[in-house]
């Protein structure tokens, strides 16, 4: 149930290659007790791997993810990538490093954009409600991102730039050691973008997507004891995005109004990992999250190029948001033992400062306590019931169940089940936010009800050989989610602007994954299709019976040539038209919503050299040059419908370069 337990890596490595894993049999940790491979796993864990990392060319999380089946990015030049997993928008989906939740919630989401993959080591997700795991903000599922950790007796070095066409420019670097029983790792990244607008006067100060430029530093200490390790984790995220005006330029002047957006992320975590004896394992977490968010608004004379603040507390704007968070597993596994049980607490504790938030200041906490067991009725059948006990200081939560079952057919098929009840409380922007100024009158409402939710899925696994090395995986699944009270803007008076959340959404899908991949020392071949079905209900409307229905097709193929150490790998996806009913805070009236279909294409060819030191990918994205597609499209408070959605800034060339020097200390 805890998402660190035993965070151990089963690489098959060489000279300290970390691109060759071993399929099924890959450790994972979300949501585990104990140790489990992805084979014996009860939850449906879907893993990206490093190789898949370098292979595709991917440097932030977005571009690694728009690849995947249920998986739709939404494409913002001012607040980032956000992400929809099986049709649930992100602020239902919980991102994760090492465990801890990411905060910082612009629009309801995560900025995926934020994460970069340098320091990665593999992607784990689990679709569906969590939320007996991982408490509230779960209730479409879980992406944990682990990163790489230090190895005992031996020192890595390695250095890296990535240089992409639209002008992405970045550079990382990082030192992993360790002195006896310390551990030292630190990790230096800078990405910059210098923006980039399409079909523009390439001589305009103005672009669509906006420059930006942000700064990581992580410093992690590991101290390794007899019975585990004991780490710190610390890190600093720092982003300013510029948003150049347009220019006012007559005989009597030349000027403009520019916006600039900083962000600022300090993140500090206490991680405990014991492992008391062959049966008994402890782990516990203490972090704290700072996230700070200032707008500040700029009259500049082009002339002299002099900046000066403009007072008007309308154009600036501060939010800064605090996390402290515990939680604390002890678990009784073996692997021999029908019986495994864990059980476990976890505290979360969010403020927010803003002038923008009633009264400057409020605060929410969720406090839980959850237990699981995992049960071996006999060698095929295992069967994981799981609940979560939750107070939560404004709002009455109930129980949260969950049950999982896990049927061995034989050593080639797998039967998995699953039920879990979701449960998000509403964010404290939803419940105190106060944004008035001429032009908007937004409302938080703290009338407002926590969604809810159930999710049942159906997968099989169906794994044998086809001849020689070659191996065949089959993977259907069946999925159903039904959330009920969705929050959304309304406008409460269709002859003014003012507008509060509220709950006016029911949401309701069911569909069907298929993957098959086939898999040997040279080729790894993915071909996946998603057929999905969705109904949401919005307000007076809750009788509709209208459902829409999206496809989705994923083929990725790499070959690698063994001998010259070089592989040629294609990553295509084609998403299907999507449509669903949506609140125009603008019109007051709801609106059928919709989004054309458009496909992806990216390829590489990624070689090693000077004996796996030296690792170059050269590649283009967005082959096909996808842009924008039609679209309705509701743009929020400040618009109508758009009638085109952004998706890529066209067809790029990109080329990486990674250097790896490891020493191995002598015994």
């Amino acid at each position: 149930m805890l998402l660190f337990c035993n965070e151990i890596t089963i690489l098959a490595q060489t000279n300290g290659d970390t691109s060759k894993t071993k399929g099924l049999s890959e450790i994972v940790i979300t949501g585990q007790i104990g140790e489990s491979t992805l084979k014996n796993s009860v939850f449906k864990v879907k893993v990206i791997d490093l190789k898949r990392i370098n292979l595709q060319g991917a440097y932030n999380l977005p571009s690694l993810l728009q690849n995947e089946l249920n998986i739709r990015m939404n494409y913002d030049p001012m607040l980032g990538n956000s992400i929809n997993l099986q049709g649930i928008s992100g602020q239902n989906i919980k991102v994760m490093i090492d465990g801890v939740p990411v905060i910082g919630r612009e629009g309801g989401s995560i900025d995926l954009a934020q994460i970069n993959l340098a320091n990665v080591e593999r992607i784990e997700m689990i679709e569906g409600p969590m939320a007996v795991n991982f408490g509230s903000d779960a209730m479409g599922g879980v992406i944990n991102i682990i990163t790489k950790k230090t190895v005992k007796k031996s020192t890595k070095i390695s250095f890296g730039n990535y240089t992409e066409s639209i002008g992405q420019f970045n550079v990382d670097a990082s030192l992993n050691t360790s002195i006896k029983k310390l551990g030292i790792q630190t990790n230096f990244l800078r990405n910059f973008f210098q923006g980039y607008s399409n079909n523009t006067d390439p001589n305009s100060r103005t672009s669509l997507w906006k420059p930006r430029t942000h700064y990581n530093y992580d410093l992690n200490l590991s101290y390794f004891i007899k019975k585990g390790t004991i780490r710190l984790n610390n890190n600093y995220f720092d982003e300013k995005i510029i948003d150049k005006g347009v220019p006012t330029i007559n005989s009597f002047e030349a000027t403009a109004t520019d916006k600039y957006y900083y962000t600022n992320r300090i993140g500090s975590s206490l991680l405990v990992d014991l492992k008391l004896n062959s049966k008994w394992s402890f782990n516990t977490i203490v972090a704290f999250q700072n996230y700070r968010r200032v707008k500040n608004s700029f009259f500049k004379d082009l002339i002299s190029s002099n900046e000066t603040i403009i007072n008007d507390a309308d154009l600036q704007d501060t939010n800064t948001f605090n996390l402290y968070m515990s939680r604390g597993v002890i678990s009784n596994s073996s692997i021999s033992k029908k019986y495994n049980y864990q059980i476990g607490y976890e505290v979360n504790i969010d403020e927010v400062f803003g002038t923008k938030i009633k009264n400057g200041y409020a605060a929410i906490g969720d406090f839980g306590l959850f237990g699981t067991a995992e049960i071996k009725l006999n060698k095929n059948l295992l069967i994981r019931p799981a609940a979560r006990f939750i107070y939560n200081t404004q709002f009455a939560a109930p129980i949260i169940p969950s049950f999982n079952l896990k049927y061995d057919f034989n050593t080639k098929w797998s039967l998995r089940v699953s039920y879990a009840r979701g449960f998000r409380a509403p964010s404290l922007k939803e419940l105190h936010l106060a944004f008035l100024d001429p032009q908007h009158n937004i409302r938080g409402n703290d009338k407002l009800k926590a969604e809810t939710g159930n999710n049942f899925q159906l997968s099989f696994t169906n794994t044998h050989k086809l001849y020689k090395n070659y191996t065949m995986v089959i993977e259907p699944m069946f999925f159903y989610n039904k959330i009920y009270n969705m929050i959304d803007l309304i406008r409460l008076n269709a002859n003014s602007i003012e507008a509060q959340y509220n709950n006016i959404n029911d949401f309701e899908n069911f569909g069907l994954n298929l993957n098959t991949g086939i898999t040997s020392n040279t080729v790894n071949m993915q071909l996946g299709y998603s057929f999905s079905s969705r109904q949401n209900s919005v307000n007076e409307n809750k009788g509709i019976e209208n459902y829409f229905y999206t496809h989705e097709y994923r083929f990725n193929t790499s070959y690698t040539f063994t001998k010259s150490e070089t592989s040629i790998s294609l990553f295509f996806k084609y998403n299907g038209q999507m449509q669903n009913y949506q609140y125009s805070l603008v019109d007051n009236k709801i609106i059928l919503g919709s989004i054309d279909a458009y496909s992806l294409l990216d390829c590489s060819v990624n070689k090693y050299f000077l004996k796996r030191k030296l690792n170059v990918t050269l590649g283009s994205k967005n082959v096909l040059n996808t842009i924008n597609v039609q679209a309705n499209l509701i743009s929020g408070p400040h618009g109508n419908a758009n009638n085109s959605a952004l998706i890529g800034m066209g067809r790029t060339f990109f080329l990486t370069m990674k250097v790896n020097l490891n020493i191995l200390s002598k015994k």
